[in-house]
This record gives structure tokens, sequence and C-alpha cells, in this order.
């Protein structure tokens, strides 16, 4: 089955509101990953280039469109009461143990990411995979980066510190809208003066367990994006340019530094999943199969 043309049919027409990091940052981000791939994978990113970027805010347009399974993966409350303090070792990292532990509405409604991402993880390693047999699938190559540009999706939604707390959007402390305002207004006001400059790429081989730890840095960045939005709206009336002013000297370097996270994490997802895949050799245009010549029967 070609999951390509399945997932791009489901993005047909479908509304473009933006959210988790906001369409210009997941693009920003996967545009800037391709650059720390290895030899063997980067030029195929690079002539998919402007495919990657684009199906790379997909997952946001299936939650849009009103996929009810789809919201949950994009968060983790990890400060859920249920899942005990700081680092949350009440939630276990295994999915079908929490959903013993919790019961399945529970985790589903505090999120899956995790679990999510390592889905994904799963299905481009398999897709790597499939370039050792003889002859590969002609539509792998669809698939490959297809299944990148979403891995890339989940993973960056997990770098976004209110991802990883019950306050989402600032709804629990009266500062109702603070996702957005973090994650696409501040980025979009300030994206020519970032300071970029992600790790090398480093294979990734338990994603689960990495989100885990990308989620507690996010749960732990939280703070100081609350507190520097409440310093920035004291005493004013309009989200104006001064506001976004004091939210940037507070916030920027955190948005900055989750940034710089994201773009290496996605480039060390996909490194890790084709290294798990035996590292097959990536070409850049599906092999050619010769048809058989049909004659007439004699």
């Amino acid at each position: 089955m070609r999951v390509a043309i399945l997932l791009l049919a489901a993005t047909v027409a479908l509304p473009g509101s933006a959210s988790a990091w906001g369409f210009e940052a997941h693009k920003f981000i996967v545009d800037r990953m391709v650059e720390l791939l290895p030899p063997e994978l980067k030029p195929l990113f690079e002539k998919r280039r402007a495919f990657i970027i684009e199906r790379s805010v997909d997952p946001d347009l299936w939650r849009n469109v009103g996929w009810d399974a789809e919201p949950p993966h994009h968060f983790l409350d990890l400060d859920y009461e249920g899942f005990g303090p700081y680092p949350f070792d009440g939630l276990p990292r295994d999915y079908a143990t929490a959903v013993q532990k919790f019961g399945k509405d529970v985790v589903h409604a505090h999120g899956l990411l995790p679990w999510r991402t390592a889905e994904f993880h799963g299905n481009l390693q398999r897709e790597f995979a499939s370039l050792k047999r003889q002859p590969a699938p002609g539509y792998a190559l669809d698939n490959i980066v297809l299944h990148a540009a979403i891995l890339a999706h989940y993973v960056s939604d997990g770098h976004v510190p209110l991802h990883a707390v019950v306050n989402y959007n600032g709804q629990v402390t009266g500062q109702d809208g603070l996702h957005s305002r973090w994650e696409s207004e501040l980025f979009e006001r300030n994206r020519g003066r970032l300071a970029i400059a992600p790790a090398a790429a480093k294979p990734i081989s338990n994603p689960r367990d990495f989100m885990f730890d990308v989620l507690l840095a996010s749960n732990r960045a939280a703070a100081n994006v609350l507190e520097s939005d409440l310093k920035a709206a004291a005493g004013r009336e309009f989200y104006d340019d001064a506001y976004f002013d004091i939210f940037a000297k507070g916030t920027l370097p955190t948005l900055e530094r989750r940034l710089n996270d994201s773009i290496s994490a996605v480039a060390s997802m996909i490194v890790g999943a084709w290294e798990q895949a035996g590292t097959p050799a990536i070409p850049t245009e599906p092999a050619r199969t010769p048809r058989r010549i049909r004659r007439p029967k004699q």
C-alpha cells in the first residue's frame, strides 16, 4: 500500500490555522535539520526538501480537521496530579503498563506524544529497511520522506514547554492564549535575530525514552514561559510591541534553546531509524524496472 498517497490525500482541503510550534516554526526546524544529516542521507532530503517542509505540518492539519484520535499525539501533561511530583515516575514509560495503571481514557486525555513518536520512528525504520529488498518498492522513497516529515512534527512538538504541562495555554493562571504567543508570534517577530546553532546529530535508538527526557526538559522550561508572560503583561491592556519586547527579554533564550534542540533531535531521530534499518544505500530516485515486452501469440 502506498502510505504516502493515503496520508497526502488526508490533507487535501484541510484548514490551515497554525498550532503546535506554529506552521512557520515547524517548517523552519525541518528546513535546518537537513544540514545535519550524514552524506548518505542528505542528497535525498535535499532533493525532497520542499516536500518535507510542507508535509511537516500535516499532523496539525489532521487535528484541525477533527480527527478525534489525533490531538493527544501532540502533548503529554507530565504534571497531571496522578503522575506524582517531578520527575513524574508515577507514569510508566511503557504504554500498556500506563493503561493498565490509569485506564485508557486517563492516559489518552493527558497525552500520547512519546508513544506516537516511537510509532513513526518505527514506520520510518521499516521504510528504510524496505530499500534492501530486491527490487525495492517503487514508493519507498516517497514513504521515507513523508514519514520523516511526520516524525519531525511530533519530535518538535515535544520541545515546546507548554506541551508538557496541564497549564498548556495559560488557562489555569489567567494567561489565556499564551500558547500561540510564545511558539508562533514570538518566533515570527524574532525570526531574523534568532541564534541558531544546533548540535550535531547523534543517532537515537530508543525514541520513546528520548522523548520522555525531551518532555521533562520542556516541563522544566515551562515556568520561564509563564513567568515571562506575566511580567510582560503586567499593567498592560494589549499584547503590543512593548509587551513582546519584554516577553522576548525574558524567554527568547528559552525559545532559541528549544528550537536548536528540536533541529538536532529531528536529524538524530532520522539517522537513528536509518541505522537501525541497517544503513541501506539511499538513492535519490526509485529504481526503474524494465517492463516485459508483450507480443501477440503466434
